[in-house]
C-alpha cells in the first residue's frame, strides 16, 4: 500500500486503498488515467476497449480480442480515448436519467400536493374573491408545470438535457407554492413600478425637501442599524419550501449564501419562531446533500463566528466551535458528516443570540423523533 503512495506514477486515491485487501481474490484493473492510481473492479468494463493494467485474477478472464495481451501493459497504458468517451457518457447518460427522473417524480408530488390543498382551500364559504382569484391562478400555473413534467418523460431531448429542464421546472414549481410572482409578472410589475417612480420624481430644476433631507442622505443599510428577525419572514418560507418541496438544489444553495454575519442570528430567530418544531440546523443537515452540507454548513459556522468575534466571545475554547469545526474540516469531512452536529451549531448560535438579546431555543437533534 505505501508503495502505490509514494509511486512515482501517481498517488493512490483514498478509494482505491479500499480495494488492496481484496486483490488477491477479486478481478481488479489499475491506470493513473488522471494522474492519480486508481484501483477498481473490471467487471463494468470488460466489454470496452480502455488501456488498463490487469492483476492476475482479472488476467485469466475471458477478454475480448486486442484489450489485453498479456505482460507488457503499464500504468500509463495507450487510452484508447473514444472507448473512454464513449464509456463515460453511456454513465453520464444513466446518472442523468436517474437524476431527472428523481426530479420528475418528486415535482409531481409537490405538485399533487398543492393542488390538493387549493382545492380544499376553494370550498371554503367564507373565501374571498380576491384570495379565490389569487388561488385559481396558482392552480393553473401548477397544471402547466404539470404538463411540462408529462411531456419530459417522452422527450427527445438528450439526458442531460431533460436533467437542467427538470431542475427549472422544480425552481418553477417552488416559486409557485411560495406564492412567488412569475417571471412576467414580476417584469409587468417593475415596469409599473419604475413607471410610477418616474412620474412622482420632482423635476431637477426643484429638487424636494425629502430629497434634502438627512434620512434620505443614508445608505440604504447601515452596519449601525439592527437587523429585525421579522424581516427574514419571506426567506424563512422560502428556505422551508426549498428544503421540504421538490428537492433542494439551487434554490436552497441560493438562500444559504444569502446569510452573513450581520444578519445569521436573526435567521435563525425568525426560523425558530415560525418552525419550532424544528431549528434551520437540523433540517438543513436533515434534507441536504453531502456537498451543500459541507459547502454551505461552512459558510453559516463562519458567519456565526465572525459574529461572535465582533461581540467579543471567545471562541478558541467554546466544545461547540470546536465541535463544529472538527466535523466539518477534519479528515472525514470528504466522506461523511454527522447530522447531530446541529446540536452544536444550535448551541453556539444560542450563546451568540443571547449575548445579542434574543431567546433562541431548540429541541435537541437526539431527542427529535426520526423517521
Amino acid at each position: 500500500m505505501f508503495g502505490f503512495g509514494m509511486s512515482t506514477y501517481g498517488n493512490l486515491t483514498n478509494a482505491s486503498m479500499a480495494h488492496i485487501p481484496f486483490m488477491a481474490f477479486n478481478p481488479y484493473g489499475m491506470t493513473n488515467f488522471g494522474g492519480d492510481i486508481q484501483i477498481f473492479p473490471v467487471e463494468p468494463y470488460r466489454q470496452t476497449q480502455v488501456g488498463l493494467m490487469f492483476n492476475p485474477v482479472a488476467q485469466m478472464m475471458g477478454w475480448p480480442a486486442g484489450l489485453y495481451e498479456g505482460g507488457g501493459c503499464g500504468l500509463t497504458p495507450q487510452i484508447n480515448m473514444n472507448s473512454v468517451i464513449a464509456r463515460a457518457s453511456a454513465m453520464a447518460a444513466q446518472c442523468f436519467n436517474s437524476m431527472a427522473s428523481q426530479n420528475i417524480n418528486s415535482a409531481l408530488q409537490a405538485i399533487a400536493g398543492q393542488k390538493a390543498k387549493i382545492q380544499s382551500q376553494l370550498q371554503a364559504d367564507d373565501l374571498k374573491a380576491e384570495d379565490k382569484k389569487k388561488l385559481e391562478e396558482q392552480l393553473k400555473q401548477l397544471e402547466e408545470y404539470e404538463k411540462q413534467i408529462n411531456e419530459l418523460k417522452t422527450s427527445s431531448l438528450d439526458p442531460k438535457s431533460v436533467y437542467a429542464k427538470t431542475n427549472e421546472l422544480q425552481k418553477a414549481i417552488n416559486d409557485t407554492i411560495a406564492g412567488k410572482p412569475t417571471k412576467t409578472e414580476a417584469q409587468g410589475s417593475q415596469q409599473s413600478s419604475q413607471s410610477q417612480s418616474s412620474q412622482s420624481q420632482p423635476s431637477q430644476s426643484q429638487p424636494s425637501q425629502s430629497s434634502q433631507s438627512p434620512e434620505s442622505q443614508k445608505p440604504e443599510s447601515s452596519q449601525d442599524e439592527k437587523v429585525k428577525p421579522s424581516s427574514f419572514t419571506s426567506w424563512v418560507d422560502d428556505m422551508a419550501n426549498a428544503i421540504w418541496g421538490a428537492g433542494t438544489g439551487d434554490y436552497l444553495e441560493q438562500g444559504c449564501s444569502e446569510i452573513t454575519k450581520d444578519d445569521v442570528i436573526e435567521r435563525m430567530v425568525q426560523w425558530n419562531k415560525i418552525h419550532p418544531e424544528e431549528s434551520f440546523m437540523e433540517a438543513f443537515m436533515g434534507d441536504a446533500g453531502y456537498t451543500q452540507k459541507r459547502t454551505y454548513g461552512r459558510h453559516i459556522l463562519n458567519q456565526i463566528r465572525n459574529k461572535a468575534l465582533e461581540l467579543g466571545i471567545d471562541l478558541s475554547k467554546d466544545k461547540d466551535y470546536l465541535a463544529c469545526m472538527k466535523v466539518m474540516n477534519g479528515s472525514f469531512s470528504w466522506a461523511y458528516i454527522d447530522n447531530s452536529v446541529a446540536d452544536n451549531y444550535n448551541a453556539l448560535i444560542k450563546k451568540v443570540a443571547k449575548k445579542m438579546g434574543y431567546n433562541y431555543e431548540y429541541t435537541p437533534y437526539s431527542m427529535m423523533p426520526k423517521s
